[in-house]
């Protein structure tokens, strides 16, 4: 029996045509390298071998005064020569009043250690030449530049106010045959030494320091004196540089002249109110 569907071959044989194989050319070059940073390089190698910053060795035994005291009254002295120690151990007085910068912490490690070391060991050294009023004042400084800031403006007020106290201390000694006069004669040199390591007088300083003093035996000025001293101590002094610290606050004879102008005008006016009943008595 035949099948009624008639297979029917294809009108032309099924070719199954390949895809070629991919050609690939050769690749382009990878781009140039950026050149080497020489100048970051040649930092890293210098900081390792040669740092921007040395450690310094503090040479302590340099520094011949007393330590620091408010109540001594001898910033003046003991700040001199405190410089003068820190220059002569490689200029570390840089340190002092930022001069010396610490580097960069990332592109100067060691130099950075080094700086860090140097700002502990002024500080050390500061801590150990200052009473422990003063250590307690700088305590929470972390540079050297900070805490020599907190030292400058704390002493600042020295001077003129507490010169007089001084001076009529070494005005009021006497030689006498209770005493050796040598034990004497020290006396007066201390107090001399003290007085000059406050500062030098000038003419107008000197001026207001005798005024301030000629007040002292008038119970009426009793007052005006204490405000013109707390005034005189709260300035910048008889002449302060105002072209680099124009916000200074001058205070000089002329300002005690007017406090004692305006003393006189309130006696008057009392010795005024005085007298009145007597005017009225006598008709006048």
């Amino acid at each position: 029996m035949t099948d009624s569907t008639e297979y029917t071959r294809p009108s032309s044989p099924v070719s199954i045509v390949s895809a070629p194989d991919p050609v690939f050319g050769p690749l382009p070059p990878p781009p140039p390298l950026p050149p080497p940073d020489r100048k970051n390089m040649s930092t890293v190698s210098s900081d390792t071998t040669r740092p921007s910053v040395s450690i310094i060795t503090l040479n302590t035994s340099l520094f011949k005064h007393d330590s620091l005291s408010k109540d001594l009254n001898h910033f003046s002295s003991w700040k001199r020569q405190f410089i003068q120690t820190l220059r002569m151990n490689q200029g570390a007085d840089g340190y002092l009043d930022g001069r010396i910068l610490p580097p960069n912490k990332e592109a100067e490690p060691r130099a950075y250690s080094n700086w860090n070391a140097n700002n502990g060991s002024i500080l050390g050294f500061m801590g150990l030449v200052i009473d422990d009023v003063e250590q307690e004042v700088i305590e929470e400084a972390k540079t050297a530049e900070a805490a020599w800031k907190i030292l400058v403006q704390r002493h600042a007020q020295e001077g003129p106010v507490k010169q007089v106290q001084l001076i009529q201390e070494a005005l009021s000694v006497r030689y006498s045959s209770s005493e050796k006069y040598s034990t004497t004669s020290s006396k007066l040199t201390t107090l001399n030494k003290r007085i000059w390591d406050m500062g030098s007088l000038s003419s107008e300083l000197f001026l207001c320091i005798i005024m301030i003093n000629s007040m002292s035996n008038v119970p009426e000025l009793r007052a005006t004196r204490e405000n013109v001293a707390q005034q005189f101590a709260q300035s910048d002094g008889t002449d302060p540089d105002l072209k680099t610290n124009p916000s200074a606050r001058k205070y000089d004879s002329s300002d005690i002249k007017r406090a004692l102008d305006m003393a006189q005008v309130l006696k008057n006016r009392v010795l005024a109110a005085r007298n009145a009943p007597f005017r009225d008595v006598l008709g006048l």
